[in-house]
């Protein structure tokens, strides 16, 4: 079968550049494999099932960057200087790949700005004028704010609320819906009922 898919790779037409990327058939396995735990995690919501998907999309991430690394290494292998694809590569590494467009300042009156350096002043401006403290104006405000911190951080707050019995959360456990979705802690409704009971 491999051979039949290869004679079929090597016979087909090469990509071009605004198709899809090509898959050799083991990444598309890995990614398919991703794809079906990723389905049964958000299915189940399971731990055991998210560990599968975190385990199944680091393999493929791993497989992806060693295909994209020796294709980047093969197409370097392949630059020559007699079809010119050396010296078109050599180019585009050098060449800016965007160029940020003409800068006006919002505060003065002068003409855009198209220097790297003018540019640079412009964006330091605007990021000094937006990250500035607020000026309270007021001293009164300040004292205010620093003494409702103050007592905010001395003050107990655990006295407001009634102390719970073992009892109270049996008897809560008990009413409990049996097809409860599980919390942060992820402790299903099964597991919370093979607790220890003593009353």
């Amino acid at each position: 079968m491999s051979d039949i898919t290869n004679a079929y790779n090597n016979s087909s037409r090469p990509l071009k550049h605004h198709e899809e990327l090509y898959l050799p058939p083991h990444l598309r396995e890995l990614k398919t494999a991703r794809n079906r735990s990723k389905k049964v995690w958000q299915i189940f919501r399971d731990p055991t099932s998210k560990n599968l998907f975190n385990r199944a999309q680091a393999r493929f991430r791993n497989a992806m960057s060693e295909f994209n690394q020796s294709m980047y290494i093969s197409q370097n292998e392949q630059l020559n200087i007699y079809d010119g694809t050396l010296w078109r590569r050599n180019k585009r590494l050098q060449s800016k790949r965007s160029k940020i467009p003409q800068l006006k300042n919002p505060s003065t009156n002068l003409p855009p700005s198209h220097t790297d350096l003018e540019k640079v002043e412009i964006i330091a401006d605007h990021l000094e004028s937006q990250f500035t403290p607020n000026d309270f104006g007021d001293r009164n405000t300040e004292r205010t704010v620093e003494k409702s911190i103050r007592e905010f951080k001395n003050e107990i707050r655990t006295s407001k609320f009634k102390k719970v019995r073992p009892s109270d959360i049996i008897c809560f456990m008990k009413h409990i819906k049996i097809n409860k979705v599980p919390g942060i802690d992820s402790i299903t409704i099964i597991a919370s009922e093979n607790y220890p009971k003593t009353d």
